[in-house]
């Protein structure tokens, strides 16, 4: 019975997960003409795919404007990987190792073999473009800044003031951000 039960849940929170219709986040006007970097804290899921090769996981990210603490997990929450930013720079803690840097751009390229935009980041998963850099909203919503086409998606149904999820595509790098919680 209670497997019943169970099996009855699952297949009502699939079919109500799938009746949510996705639409394009678009900001308040006043948000994204008066953005001001805010300290955040937010967690969720992420993917990333590098030519074909894709690895998930989950990320807990602390943000003040001249600092962050981001970490990456597994799905079974073991922290991957540990990224420290602060006015002194930037350190990367996986796989037992430390790598240091003077910006988040260049230790991920060198360490990673690709770029976290994180200085764009903090704005981008708030559905807003970076300020610092010029930019391009296409007619399908998506943005254009800094070579990255950044795609916002929100529920329909369900306002909010940030992005449900975040799609960043660069060459051959895809970074899907599902932020679940925000404090």
């Amino acid at each position: 019975m209670k497997q019943r039960l169970a099996l009855m849940w699952l297949v009502s929170s699939l079919l109500l997960t799938g009746c949510a219709t996705e639409t394009v986040f678009r900001p308040a006007a006043s948000t994204s003409s008066t953005a001001r970097d805010q300290a955040f804290n937010v967690s969720g899921r992420i993917s990333v795919n590098m030519d074909g090769k894709g690895s998930v996981g989950q990320f807990d990210w602390a943000h003040q404007p001249d600092a962050d603490q981001l970490s990456v997990n597994s799905p079974l929450g073991t922290t991957v990987a540990r990224l420290q930013r602060n006015p002194a720079g930037v350190s990367l803690q996986a796989d037992g190792k430390t790598w240091q840097a003077t910006d988040v751009e260049s230790l991920t390229q060198d360490v990673l073999g690709w770029t976290l935009p994180l200085g764009n980041l903090v704005w981008w998963i708030r559905g807003l473009p970076a300020p610092d850099a010029p930019y391009q909203f296409s007619a399908d919503g998506s943005l254009a800044q800094q070579g990255w086409t950044i795609r916002f998606v929100s529920d329909a149904d369900v306002p909010s003031l940030y992005p449900k999820r975040v799609d960043m595509q660069r060459d051959r790098l895809t970074v899907r951000l599902l932020p679940q919680s925000w404090h």
